[in-house]
């Protein structure tokens, strides 16, 4: 009986007016890095080893990095600099250089907070390896950057500070060299400083640092934060440089590949369709940047494969048009639709957009990938949060938010999912809620359709978690989808902020209004009918391939590769890939007989690629992770 007053209560909350004193959502920074957060790093201590240019292996002129290999590693690359703490990502900066760069955070090089009691602390450190500078007739050695404060995270505030210090190894000292304050967002600036004849010797370093503050709310429960964002791109170093010399021959692609599918970064395989030939028009999208001073012709190019059946069958040329010094060019383009699979209940392709230009640019960066996956659920997030999201404060209870769906083809809602980020103290594991459904109303949440009886809690943070409704939703359009805070506390919830899908976002805290926060919540649908969880023999044929299967599949802890007909094959000549259904490279090993670790990997579907080193060919398994 208390069940049933309790479920009525809330259903006519839904549904009317009661004044609920003015409760908005929050969005706040993350306390954690989730790209780092599982991974198990060796962190190097060469740096306070380093004690004479004699005994040190140096690297040569030119020293460049615009780290544009994020899509292979979040970690700074070990031939050009000695320490982990810096995360290389394409999230958190504002139209960079090119596309990736090195963010200096308040957060390790494991992805957790700092731990310090002081108001101002040293924090990321990026610290090259020793160069040779010591040449005969070395002239005119300059080091350019770019840097940006804040981007889509946290700005740095007027106490902290980006430094950057010189070392020589005569001396053992650090000694900066060049500083700024912090500061509100604005764009990549470049900074242009000449090396004095002090530092030209065999053994030569430089680092950049960044000094953070945190506040007292930055502990409070459930919202500890990052904060203090800083950017580095584009970093050069070289002879025979001037004061003017601010560009470099390259263009360069500026911002991340770009989901197919308008509005969406996953929608049901089966409603492909559907989508495709009433409303969606799959669409290319491809942004770059001249960062030389004259004029250059640049021909775009666009590759779909199917990931599954290892096979490019659909290559598009997108023209080609003259980019001025300097400028920023977007191209977009509709395109037919270029997902085809036999597969019937999913399907995974790779989206890799690429650039030509003269044989004098640089071709680091000129390609972009993403990885567009199909299966049973709607997803308008890229399953990366920058922020948290939710409510705060005594007045939480009973507060509703909402987030806006359709569907192209008559379906039925049997599950949601929602993504919590994890906090220092686990918090949000004691706040209970309970999942929601409503109709549409001309653009805002309608009648109540479903209300769990159930109350849920956070139980596992820093992935999505499932929830299975009590009975499936028909829906034919538009529906929302959400959650009704049975207790006051933050849930956290994950916010991506690479993708603003504002207008489709509305809480309730008494009344329905829309919310003002550019970003997307990661909520997603889970569509169809229910199926059961498939053992390794009722995968389709296409995963039964002749080199190898994956066992045990589904897996809990570990998983192992097993070589089938072909018995000349050398496992040693093959790396491991494992991807999550949103094309983030989780893991990547070299090939042993051993079992391989997947114990950091949260319960869901991945693909493991097995590569040959020397052909590039890649055959691919799905794994399901299962606890």
């Amino acid at each position: 009986m208390m069940m049933f007053k309790k479920y009525f209560f809330l259903t006519v909350l839904l549904s009317c007016s009661i004044q609920l004193n003015g409760q908005t959502p929050m969005v706040v920074p993350l306390d954690h890095n989730p790209a780092l957060r599982n991974s198990k790093l060796k962190i190097h201590n060469e740096i306070n080893k380093i004690k004479s240019s004699i005994s040190v292996d140096t690297v040569s002129l030119p020293f460049f990095d615009d780290f544009s290999y994020y899509w292979q590693s979040s970690k700074p690359d070990r031939k050009l600099w000695m320490d982990d703490c810096v995360y290389i990502n394409n999230h958190y900066p504002v139209q960079p250089r090119s596309n990736g760069v090195a963010t200096f955070d308040a957060l390790d090089a494991n992805g957790n907070i700092y731990q310090n009691t002081t108001s101002t602390f040293s924090a990321d450190t990026l610290t090259s390896c020793p160069i040779d500078l010591g040449v005969s007739e070395l002239n005119h050695v300059y080091l350019s950057f770019f840097y940006q404060p804040g981007g889509y995270g946290d700005c740095p505030d007027s106490g902290d500070s980006l430094l950057l210090q010189f070392k020589t190894p005569v001396t053992d000292k650090w000694r900066t060299v060049w500083n700024t304050p912090g500061a509100k967002l604005h764009p990549f600036k470049q900074v242009l400083l000449p090396v004095e004849d002090e530092y030209l010797q065999r053994g030569f370093q430089f680092r950049f640092v960044n000094l953070v503050s945190l506040s007292q709310e930055h502990f409070n429960p459930g919202m500890k934060s990052n904060a203090d964002l800083w950017h580095i791109d584009y970093v050069r170093l070289d002879k025979n440089r001037s004061e003017t010399d601010t560009a470099t021959l390259d263009v360069a692609v500026m911002t991340p590949m770009k989901s197919l599918i308008v509005g969406y970064q996953a929608i049901p395989w089966k409603q492909c369709e559907y989508a495709f030939t009433t409303k969606l028009k799959p669409r290319w999208e491809i942004t770059y940047r001249n960062n030389n001073n004259i004029a250059h012709m640049v021909y775009r190019n666009l590759e779909v494969t199917d990931v599954y059946r290892n096979i490019t069958d659909n290559q598009l040329f997108g023209g080609a048009d003259e980019i001025e010094a300097g400028a920023i060019m977007t191209f977009e383009q509709d395109i037919y639709n270029p997902f085809r699979s036999p597969l019937a209940d999913s399907a995974l392709f790779e989206i890799k957009g690429y650039l030509e230009t003269d044989m004098l640019d640089r071709k680091d960066n000129d390609t972009v990938r993403y990885f567009q996956f199909f299966g049973d659920y709607f997803a308008r997030d890229d399953g990366s949060p920058e922020s948290g999201y939710g409510f705060s404060g005594y007045n939480a209870q009973d507060c509703a938010v909402a987030c806006r769906y359709e569907t192209f083809t008559q379906d039925t809602i049997r599950a949601i999912m929602l993504y919590f980020n994890p906090t220092a103290d686990n918090a949000t594991v004691r706040y209970r809620f309970r999942i929601a459904v409503w109709h549409d109303d001309n653009g805002r949440p309608g009648e109540p359709v479903y209300l769990s009886s159930k109350e849920y809690t956070p139980e596992t943070t820093g992935q999505f978690l499932r929830f299975d409704l009590e009975k499936p939703v028909y829906v034919t359009k538009y529906y929302w989808i959400g959650w009704v805070q049975v207790t006051t506390g933050f849930l956290n919830a994950g916010f991506d902020l690479n993708y603003n899908d504002r207008g489709n976002l509305w809480y309730n805290d008494g009344t329905w209004k829309q919310d003002i926060n550019n970003g997307t919540l990661m909520i997603r649908p889970v569509m169809g009918k229910r199926k059961g969880l498939l053992t390794s023999s009722e995968l389709p044929a296409m995963y039964q391939n002749n080199i190898f299967k994956v066992y045990p599949n589904p897996a809990v802890q570990q998983i192992r590769i097993k070589w089938e007909t072909f018995e000349t094959l050398v496992p040693t000549d093959y790396d491991v890939e494992i991807y999550d259904v949103t094309g983030r490279l989780r893991k990547r090993e070299l090939f042993t007989d051993n079992y391989l670790d997947v114990s950091s990997l949260e319960v869901g579907i991945y693909f493991l690629r097995v590569i040959h080193r020397k052909s590039g060919n890649v055959e691919t398994q799905k794994v399901m992770i299962y606890r």
